[in-house]
């Protein structure tokens, strides 16, 4: 290798370094706030805390305010009592105040009015915790012993409660149940007449889809005959919609001329129209001329020979 290429790659290798170096002092400075300005605070759990590791986040609603530092377990003599002890980093420079400057103590003011610190589940696959301080409902709890840093006072959490519930489960009780429940269903799935049940369930679903196949065939048909009505329907109101107006025109035209004629015949046969006083003075000469005729066939069977000699005049009548 020449003195050219050697240059080369340790100029290279420089480059590299400074770049890593770069990216390391962005990574370290991803959350937003600076480290320089430090409160350190202890936080005292009297239960489990498996699964907190140094490192874990400490966040304020969701937003990382800071990070554990150390997590020791400590015996306290006076009070007889084992406490988790976690030392936690914040900054204070991740949380602003409107109206007030950087320098003003904002997490002094928040433990004044009642910050307190909880333990969370970062995730349920990995089982890592992490630390939410916030003013929760629950009544917080502090440790009447003297710590290293200030005390921020605890809650209780509902993982805590999930786990004492878990814990106060009778395993061997649940897996007896099981077991019952799985030798039952071992005997019930043996026998003949469950079997059978099922073979005949099997069957009426092979008889109900036999009908639906001759129910949707008969359908089709009945689909078509309803289609051929409603053809001719069609054709039937088609007829009438050209040949009913014409024929009730027609009516209209025959009423109309019946109308008249039977005014007509009305003028004609009224009480006093001419050919009513001439039937009346008809009737009337056939009257007389029929009282005529009846006096002349009395008079010839009275007086048989009048028709020859003439009446008599001694004939009263």
């Amino acid at each position: 290798m020449n003195r050219k290429s050697l240059s080369v790659s340790v100029g290279l290798f420089v480059i590299l370094i400074i770049a890593m170096t770069i990216a390391l002092v962005l990574f370290l400075n991803a959350d937003g706030f600076s480290r320089k300005d430090v409160q350190r605070y202890q936080i005292l759990f009297d239960s489990s805390i498996k699964g907190l590791n140094v490192g874990a986040p400490v966040t304020l609603r969701g937003v990382k305010i800071g990070e554990v530092v150390t997590i020791k377990t400590r015996l306290y003599h006076n009070h007889q009592k084992v406490l988790n002890v976690v030392t936690i980093d914040m900054y204070p420079d991740a949380i602003s105040e409107q109206g007030k400057s950087s320098d003003h103590n904002v997490l002094g003011q928040l433990l004044k009015q009642g910050l307190s610190a909880q333990i969370g589940l970062q995730s349920v696959l990995t089982g890592l915790l992490y630390i939410e301080v916030d003013f929760f409902d629950s009544l917080p709890e502090m440790q009447p012993v003297a710590t290293e840093y200030p005390q921020i006072p605890t809650v209780p959490n509902n993982l805590e409660e999930f786990i004492e519930r878990f814990e106060s489960i009778n395993m061997a009780e649940m897996a007896s149940s099981l077991t019952s429940v799985l030798d039952n269903l071992a005997r019930l799935t043996g026998d003949d007449r469950l079997n059978k049940l099922i073979d005949d369930v099997d069957t009426a679903f092979v008889s109900m889809e036999a009908m639906s196949n001759e129910m949707s065939s008969s359908m089709a048909g009945i689909r078509s005959e309803f289609a051929a009505m409603s053809q001719d329907a069609g054709e039937v109101t088609a007829l009438l919609k050209t040949q009913l107006p014409a024929a009730i025109q027609r009516l209209n035209e025959t009423m109309l001329q019946f109308q008249e004629t039977m005014s007509s015949a009305e003028e004609t046969l009224a009480a006093d129209s001419p050919l009513m006083y001439q039937l009346t003075q008809s009737s009337k000469d056939i009257s007389r001329a029929s009282r005529a005729v009846d006096d002349l066939a009395d008079l010839l069977q009275r007086q048989p020979d009048s028709i020859i000699f003439g009446r008599q005049s001694g004939d009263a009548r």
